[in-house]
């Protein structure tokens, strides 16, 4: 039986085939495609979502497609999806997250159309799926990278400008604003040269014409600071950097400008160099840099191009200044000094503050008859201060020594001690005096000698280049060393490694007042020393006398210090503390107060050299001593010059009646400790017992 074909058949006909097409067609699509009827329940689905989200087909087909969707998107794709279907917009493309049957979230890229119903079939959608999950999550790094790369640039303190191809200006950060002055709703668009706008420039920034031409010019501005007028008025100091941004091709398609405010900067920088070159409290230069400019002078006079004067001052009554009104009035008297020096100075002429009170001045292209009349007008300048502090008023006067500079004047070390000689030679007489350095003057030899050991003596007191000893003190009745009794004495090790006897030394020592700091050095050995060989077990000796100075007893730090060691000892009695009677002592009530103070601790006294001096008598009245220790020079010439024995008869005789004991010094012979014994001097010391040996070697 034959039934006729209707139109609608045939049109079932070819939507059926249109059906098996898309089928066959999306089998072989590695997209995904999907049928959705209008309520949203998935009615086909290819088979590539296996391979997309490891669903089959079948888990999906008739379960709503919302269900997959993240809970974040629903709601947009709810407004999309009525938007599309209420507008003439057929087709939408939308991004949305799908939870695959790993319970993972994937990023799918959907296009989706409505096909509304045709009368034969409801109204659906068709979707195509893609998965863009990579391609989400480096855009989420870039994001992320670009969102810490602009609080980065938000953060630091350099200003940062973009440049796209143009010229103009497409990125500035918040320093950049403050720096120039420019907002970035203003700078934005602009052209580079507008946020640029140099005070002074050598070549003409060459604009929007060439990328490549830009970032050359931004290269050479790059050099050096440039000057740069802000915005609101003003110049700003740049320091400036440029990198040039580059496609893959390499093509330049952006410039990338950094730069800092090195104004401040120039200004701490240019501080740091002038501090670094003068004086805090004077403003004068200071040692170093005087050092350096004699040194460039000396090097030029000696290829024979002029010749200079060095001027050395020193004050003469600075440290009376300091003691009687602290050392506020003497930094006071410094700067007055220093003002008038700068004044007198010549134009280039280098003056300095070399350390303490004491001045240098370098006379530049200036014979030396021409220094001369010059140093005398500085000497009266300084002699006018009349400096007041308070209700007091000072006499303000210098020494003042002259040195050559000149070709045969030597390096500028020996320039310097021969400067500082005739200086210390002026001083000597009495002060307020020029004096010109002599190559041929003995006194100035002699001077410039014994300053070649003040850096020696204080490189040794820095690093303990000194070497202690000990000399038995022996009973006259045994006439044999047994240790019980020592002096220390010190020594100094020469780079040859021969000790240095203190007599060659310790004259220095006290003219340049180091000896304070040297007593303190020896007697810091000695205690270490004694507390050691307690805590070892060592029997230590039964007396040890160390040598001090009037001017460190007349110290008072040093007494404290001195105190301060006694009292850390177990057996302080085993000290005795020797004062040398060519040591001039000023304040007697002080010292004796100490030296009573350290005998109630056990510690004993002696009084060195007895004899030498017509301050003997005097000391043994005034200190409370344990021991005399009778002057070498009257013990060697007993066995000899009948004064000299009588003068050793008296002073055994005197401390005997006084209840002391005597010691007598320098004995060297048979013949001498034998006489010693005759008078009855209780101890003796001499090279005859033997010569000194290192304290730390004794047994």
């Amino acid at each position: 039986m034959h039934h006729n074909v209707t139109p609608i058949d045939r049109q079932r006909a070819a939507l059926i085939g249109n059906v098996d097409l898309f089928r066959e067609l999306a089998e072989q699509s590695s997209d995904v495609l999907m049928l959705v009827s209008s309520s949203g329940c998935v009615a086909y689905v290819s088979p590539a979502v296996t391979a997309m989200l490891a669903y089959t087909p079948s888990e999906l087909v008739g379960r709503h497609v919302l269900r997959f969707v993240s809970s974040d998107d629903v709601i947009r794709m709810r407004q999309l999806w009525a938007r599309v279907r209420c507008s003439e917009m057929r087709e939408v493309s939308v991004e949305c997250r799908v939870r695959n049957q790993r319970n993972d979230w994937q990023w799918l890229e959907a296009r989706i159309r409505w096909l509304p119903s045709d009368g034969i079939n409801s109204a659906r959608w068709i979707a195509s799926l893609r998965d863009v999950t990579e391609r989400r999550q480096l855009e989420q790094r870039l994001i992320a990278e670009k969102v810490r790369a602009q609080a980065t640039l938000r953060a630091i303190t350099d200003g940062v400008i973009t440049v796209d191809s143009s010229g103009c200006v497409d990125y500035i950060n918040p320093a950049a604003e403050r720096i120039l002055g420019w907002s970035a709703d203003k700078a934005l668009g602009q052209s580079v040269e507008a946020i640029f706008p140099l005070v002074q420039s050598p070549r003409k920034m060459p604009g929007k014409t060439s990328l490549a031409a830009l970032a050359a010019w931004f290269h050479s501005m790059s050099e050096r600071p440039v000057s740069v007028r802000r915005r609101e008025g003003g110049d700003v100091l740049l320091q400036m950097a440029v990198a040039s941004v580059a496609d893959s091709d390499g093509q330049p398609q952006g410039l990338v400008l950094t730069f800092r405010d090195i104004a401040q900067t120039t200004g701490i920088v240019r501080e740091l160099s002038f501090r670094s070159s003068h004086d805090a409290l004077t403003g004068l230069l200071n040692r170093e840099e005087f050092t350096r400019r004699l040194r460039r002078s000396v090097s030029e006079v000696a290829s024979g191009a002029g010749e200079h004067v060095l001027v050395v001052i020193d004050l003469d009554q600075f440290r009376l200044v300091n003691d009687a009104c602290g050392h506020a009035a003497g930094d006071a008297l410094l700067r007055d000094v220093a003002a008038v020096l700068a004044s007198a100075a010549g134009e280039n002429d280098p003056v300095a503050r070399l350390g303490g009170d004491e001045f240098g001045l370098l006379m530049l292209d200036c014979s030396m008859g021409e220094a001369l009349v010059r140093t005398r007008y500085l000497a009266a300048a300084i002699e006018r201060i009349r400096f007041a502090w308070g209700d007091r008023q000072f006499a303000t006067t210098a020494s003042i020594g002259l040195a050559p500079v000149q070709r045969g004047s030597g390096n500028h070390d020996a320039v310097i001690q021969a400067a500082d000689a005739a200086c210390f030679a002026a001083h000597e007489h009495g002060g307020n005096r020029v004096n010109v350095y002599l190559r041929n003057d003995a006194d100035l030899i002699r001077r410039q000698d014994e300053m070649q050991w003040l850096p020696r003596l204080q490189t040794a007191l820095e690093v303990g280049d000194f070497q202690l000893l000990a000399h038995d003190i022996v009973p006259s009745a045994t006439g044999r060393p047994d240790g019980c009794s020592v002096e220390v004495l010190i020594a100094l090790r020469s780079a040859s490694g021969r000790l240095i006897a203190p007599c060659e030394f310790l004259p220095v020592a006290r003219r340049f007042g180091l000896m304070v700091r040297i007593d303190q050095w020896v007697l810091q050995q000695v205690c270490d020393w004694l507390r050691w060989r307690c805590t070892s077990g060592r029997a230590a000796p039964q007396l040890v006398a160390v040598n001090l100075s009037g001017s460190s007893l007349c110290d008072p730090e040093f007494r404290a210090f001195a105190e301060q060691q006694l009292r850390g000892l177990l057996a302080p009695g085993v000290l005795c503390f020797e004062i040398t009677d060519g040591e001039a002592i000023t304040d007697f009530d002080a010292v004796g107060m100490f030296m009573e103070r350290a005998r109630l601790l056990g510690c004993r006294f002696a009084l060195d050299d007895f004899g030498s001096g017509l301050s003997s008598f005097a000391y043994l009245r005034r200190l409370p001593v344990d021991y005399v220790k009778i002057d070498g020079q009257f013990v060697r010439d007993a066995t000899r010059d009948a004064v000299s024995l009588a003068m050793v008869d008296a002073i055994h005789k005197m401390a005997h009646v006084l209840g002391l004991k005597t010691i007598a010094e320098n004995v060297e012979d048979e013949a001498t400790l034998k006489r010693m014994r005759e008078i009855g001097v209780d101890y003796c010391q001499g090279y005859y017992f033997g010569m000194p040996q290192p304290l730390l070697g004794l047994p």
